[in-house]
C-alpha cells in the first residue's frame, strides 16, 4: 500500500508540473520569462530567414590584421556592441591566454597612441595590461616578422658560469686564430664542469646545451665553401652511352653480385684542416690559422664490391722506402717519390688486392669500374685485367661524382671520421712542439691507423645502395627503363631507339 500511494503522488506531481509549465508558456505576461538567448518556445516556429551580404555592410569593414578578433572584425547585425558587453553577455573569459601576433599588437598600439590605453583595450578586446606592455616594447615590435607572436629571447642558462668559460675559451682561439667546432667547446665544458665540480648528472654538455650557448653568445658555425664539380654540357649523351655499355655486358656476362666492384685512389692529407669553425654572427671571411703542413698527404687506393664488402686499402706513401715503425694490420704500404699512383703500382694493386679478394674464382668473370686517369687504360694493365678474366669499364670525364660509388658515399664520411679523430687527437693533449715552437706532425702509423679505423666504420648497407644508386648492381627490367627515360629526354620524347630495344629483347 505505501509503495502504490507513493506511485501515485508522484504522478500527481508530475501532471501538476506540466500543467504550470504550459501555463506558463502560454501566459506572455508571466513573471518567468525566457533568456533573450533562448530559442522560439514553439519548437515548430520558424527559424528566421538568413540575411543577405550586402545589407550587412561588410564591405566598409576595414581591413584588419590575422590577429584581429574574428567577432571583432565580423559584428553582428542589427546590435552594435562593444568588446565589453560582447565579453559579458558572450561571457568571454578575460582570464583565458591567448597569442598575439607583432602586427596587431602594433595596431593596438597605434591606437592606443591616438587615444589611450583603456580606449585601444575596449576596441580590440584586450586587457589593458597588455596594452602598455606592448608600448613599451613597440621598437621590438616594428623590427619583429608581422607573425611573430613571442619574444623568448637568449637567456642565463642554468650553468652560467660554464657558458661563460666556454665563450672565453672561444674568443681565446679565436685571437690565435685556430679553428674551433662544437665538439671542442663540449669537451672544454666537460672540463671546466669536472674542475667546479658539477655533477655529470647534472651537466651533461649536451648538442643541445651547445646550440643554445652559441646563440645566448651571438656565435654561429661557418663552414668553408667548397667548389663544386662542373658537369659537362653532354650530361645525357655520356649517361647514356655509359649505362649502355655496363647493360651490355651485364648481359653478356650475368656478373655475380660479388664480382662487380669500385676501385679509385684517392689523396688522404696528414694534417687535416678543420672546415667548419665557430665565430661570430655576421662576420664576413673567417681567417683559420693551419699547421701549414696540410699539403703533405698519402694516397690511398680503395676498393668495394656490390655486395657490400670492402678491399683491403692500398697506402702509397711519398719517399723512397717505407719508413720504419709499427703500422695496422689489414692494408698494403707501398711508396713513391712523389706519392702518385702509377701504372706499376696499378699493376701491383690488381696482383695483391684484386686477385686475392675474397670469393675470386679463375672461371668466374668479374667487372671492375675505374675513372679515367691515365694509369688506369693502359695496355699493359688492361692485359693484366684480361688474364684475370675481368672486364674494365672507364667512367666518363666529369661524371665522377654521379656514376663513381666511392665518391657517392664513402669519401665523405671516411674524410670526416679521419677528421674526428685528428680533432680529438689534439683537444686530448698529445700535440708536440718542435724546438722552434712548431707543431709536430701526428706519427705515420696512428695517422694510418685513424685511416684504418674510418675505412671500417663504413658500412656494408651504405655501399650496397651506392651500387644500385649509380645503377650497377641494379635489377636488368629497372635499368632498362632508366636508360629509356634518359633517352627520350636528350631525344625530345617519343619511343626508344631500336638498337635499344633489340638489346633488351
Amino acid at each position: 500500500m505505501i509503495t502504490r500511494l507513493e506511485g501515485e503522488e508522484e504522478s500527481h506531481n508530475s501532471d501538476e508540473w506540466q500543467l504550470q509549465r504550459g501555463t506558463s508558456t502560454e501566459n506572455e505576461e508571466s513573471d518567468v520569462k525566457p533568456p533573450y538567448w533562448a530559442g522560439p518556445a514553439n519548437p515548430h516556429a520558424q527559424f528566421p530567414q538568413p540575411q543577405h551580404l550586402d545589407g550587412l555592410g561588410l564591405a566598409e569593414l576595414p581591413e584588419w590584421s590575422e590577429g584581429y578578433p574574428f567577432y571583432m572584425a565580423m559584428g553582428f547585425p542589427g546590435c552594435d556592441l562593444s568588446a565589453e558587453d560582447l565579453a559579458g553577455r558572450f561571457q568571454f573569459s578575460r582570464g583565458m591566454r591567448r597569442s598575439y601576433d607583432a602586427g596587431f599588437k602594433l595596431m593596438v598600439v597605434e591606437y592606443a597612441e591616438g587615444t589611450n590605453n583603456c580606449q585601444a583595450a575596449k576596441q580590440f578586446g584586450v586587457l589593458e595590461k597588455n596594452v602598455r606592455d606592448w608600448r613599451k616594447v613597440k621598437p621590438q615590435l616594428q623590427n619583429a616578422h608581422a607573425m611573430r607572436r613571442a619574444f623568448r629571447g637568449p637567456k642565463n642558462g642554468r650553468f652560467a658560469l660554464v657558458d661563460q668559460r666556454v665563450a672565453e675559451y672561444v674568443r681565446y682561439m679565436q685571437a690565435k686564430g685556430d679553428p674551433i667546432t662544437r665538439e671542442a667547446m663540449q669537451l672544454k665544458a666537460l672540463e671546466i664542469a669536472q674542475e667546479m665540480n658539477i655533477p655529470e648528472k647534472g651537466f651533461k654538455a649536451s648538442l643541445g646545451w651547445c646550440r643554445r650557448m652559441m646563440r645566448r653568445y651571438d656565435l654561429s658555425l661557418r663552414h668553408k665553401v667548397p667548389v663544386p664539380q662542373h658537369l659537362p654540357e653532354d650530361l645525357t649523351e655520356k649517361l647514356v652511352t655509359y649505362q649502355r655499355s655496363v647493360l651490355a655486358l651485364r648481359r653478356a656476362h650475368d656478373y655475380h653480385v660479388a664480382q662487380m666492384g669500385n676501385a679509385d685512389e684517392t689523396p688522404i692529407c696528414l694534417e687535416v684542416p678543420s672546415r667548419v669553425t665557430v665565430d661570430n654572427q655576421g662576420e664576413k671571411p673567417v681567417l683559420v690559422k693551419t699547421p701549414g703542413r696540410e699539403k703533405l698527404k698519402i694516397t690511398a687506393m680503395l676498393g668495394v664490391l656490390a655486395d657490400g664488402r670492402k678491399l683491403p686499402p692500398y697506402i702509397i706513401l711519398r719517399g723512397t722506402y717505407i719508413p720504419p715503425g709499427k703500422f695496422p694490420s689489414g692494408m698494403e704500404i707501398r711508396c713513391h717519390r712523389y706519392g702518385w699512383m702509377t701504372e706499376d703500382l696499378m699493376q701491383d694493386w690488381l696482383e695483391v688486392v684484386w686477385r686475392r679478394r675474397t670469393g675470386a674464382l679463375p672461371k668466374q668473370r668479374g667487372m671492375l669500374i675505374l675513372n679515367g686517369f691515365r694509369g688506369h687504360a693502359t695496355d699493359s694493365v688492361k692485359s693484366s685485367m684480361e688474364s684475370m678474366n675481368t672486364d674494365m669499364v672507364i667512367i666518363p670525364g666529369g661524371l665522377t661524382s654521379q656514376l663513381q660509388v666511392l665518391d657517392v658515399v664513402v669519401y665523405k664520411p671516411l674524410n670526416d671520421s679521419v677528421r674526428a679523430q685528428y680533432s680529438n687527437w689534439l683537444l686530448a693533449g698529445n700535440l708536440a712542439l718542435s724546438p722552434t715552437g712548431n707543431a709536430k706532425k701526428p706519427p705515420l702509423g696512428l695517422f694510418l691507423e685513424w685511416v684504418m679505423v674510418a675505412w671500417n666504420s663504413i658500412s656494408s648497407e651504405s655501399i650496397v645502395q651506392g651500387f644500385k644508386k649509380c645503377h650497377i648492381s641494379s635489377n636488368l627490367e629497372e635499368e632498362d627503363n632508366v636508360l629509356w627515360e634518359v633517352e627520350s629526354e636528350l631525344q625530345g620524347g617519343g619511343e626508344p631507339p631500336v638498337e635499344s630495344m633489340a638489346e633488351s629483347n
